[in-house]
């Protein structure tokens, strides 16, 4: 450690103070958001200002509110869950590289709570309007809600959505002690436990990812189903939460933080959010064309509302920007190894990839709840600044509080500091 401490670029006692650029860009995310939001919804009351869709049971109006807030919290829980993976497996692997930076995921993990409590708020309160199962006269009139109704009934519903927050929060919390003995005393225990922690967490993870991408996402659309989709699911929120923790550390970088994350760090970050493009696409691909191919109408429908024209010409646009941008322009656009070491364009890279897979999310949930009445506009795109400006906000407030922003002690600090890779 005597070592470590010797390297002279790093301020090991360096502490974060958000610059006043910064504070004003995510000022006007919020406020900004907020504005789209009461525009969206005053602009789809004014639409539709009376009368409800009979497949939803609801006014458009408000399915349309109902399909950004899931999407919004969801998106938020995501990004929360997969940092804790983020470190998990770092911690499972045994790994050196990222712990300069591991402030950063750790932060993002920490908001776990508050986007548990948000999605569950907005689970339970919209429920009859996002799942159309809940009504039971829907249910009388449908066979095949009928043969799932042991699976898919409210009670049992709400069960394991208790069940999967609960287990997700008993290791967080197990988490965060361990983080902060091993911050302040540098105990090595902590460091064992955070390995344990780490390998249970990975195989519950598994398990409760699975049931939730089925539960929250999926059965919106109850009678579609897709062996592939929490595979999908997973993908498209772990490139999210990869995008975040390089943007959030390329910007800190350029404002002459993290003193400890060298370019072969943010080259490694670079690295992950590439080849998790791919692999996204190679999901993407795979659920579509199994589907697609196969022809069987239970599996095409879903797809056939999200790109076909004379049915619901709004989404068709976004259903190809997705791919085009989620794949093609990661692609192209990380496929030089000296380019994943420029900050500004991982900045613009990642910046445009979080917006792109808040759009994938948007492809899942909103033609299911809003169907037709539903869209991109001013609801959805406050819905997006208002939630990344305020976990964005939230988290500037936690690292100004953080006693350092680099750790100051863990038995792999020498070796972050040290990584370094020459690309060829």
């Amino acid at each position: 450690m005597a070592h470590t401490h010797a390297i002279p670029s790093i301020n090991w006692r360096e502490r974060f103070e958000l610059p006043p650029s910064l504070r004003r860009g995510l000022l006007y995310m919020v406020i900004g958001g907020g504005v789209l939001v009461i525009l969206g919804l005053g602009l789809a009351i004014s639409s539709h200002p009376a009368g409800a869709e009979p497949h939803h049971h609801t006014a458009p109006w408000l399915s349309r509110l109902a399909a950004n807030a899931l999407i919004a919290s969801m998106y938020l829980t995501g990004i929360s869950i997969l940092s804790l993976f983020f470190l998990a497996v770092g911690y499972a692997a045994n790994a050196s590289w990222y712990i300069m930076l591991q402030r950063l995921p750790q932060t993002f993990a920490r908001f776990l709570p508050w986007a548990a409590l948000l999605l569950a708020l907005v689970i339970i309160g919209f429920s009859g309007i996002l799942y159309e199962w809940t009504h039971a006269e829907a249910v009388a009139k449908d066979p095949i809600l009928q043969h799932k109704r042991s699976y898919l009934n409210l009670p049992f519903f709400l069960t394991r959505l208790g069940i999967i927050l609960g287990a997700w929060l008993l290791f967080w919390r197990g988490f965060v002690r361990n983080w902060e003995r091993l911050d302040e005393t540098g105990e090595i225990r902590a460091f064992h436990n955070l390995r344990r922690l780490s390998g249970g967490f990975i195989v519950v993870f598994a398990l409760t990812w699975s049931v939730a991408s089925w539960d929250w996402l999926m059965s919106t659309s109850p009678h579609w189903f897709s062996t592939m989709f929490a595979v999908y699911n997973f993908a498209n929120l772990w490139i999210t939460t990869l995008c975040l923790i390089t943007f959030a550390a390329a910007l800190l970088k350029i404002h002459g933080y993290l003193s400890g994350v060298n370019d072969s760090h943010l080259h490694d970050l670079g690295k992950f959010v590439f080849a998790f493009s791919i692999f996204w696409t190679y999901i993407f691909y795979g659920q579509f064309m199994l589907i697609w191919y196969a022809n069987i109408p239970e599996e095409t429908f879903w797809f056939y509302e999200r790109i076909r024209a004379h049915v619901n010409p709004q989404y068709v646009p976004i259903f190809y920007l997705t791919l085009v941008l989620n794949f093609i322009f990661p692609l192209l656009g990380l496929m030089s190894a000296s380019i994943k070491r420029n900050k500004r364009w991982l900045l613009f890279v990642t910046g445009v990839l979080l917006l792109t897979h808040w759009l994938d999310t948007f492809m899942v949930v909103m033609p299911s709840v809003a169907g037709k009445h539903g869209g991109f506009g001013p609801m959805e795109l406050g819905f997006f600044l208002l939630s990344l400006g305020g976990l964005g906000w939230w988290a500037a407030r936690r690292l100004e509080q953080a006693p350092a922003l680099l750790p100051r002690h863990h038995p792999y600090l020498e070796e972050s500091a040290l990584h370094s890779y020459e690309p060829i």
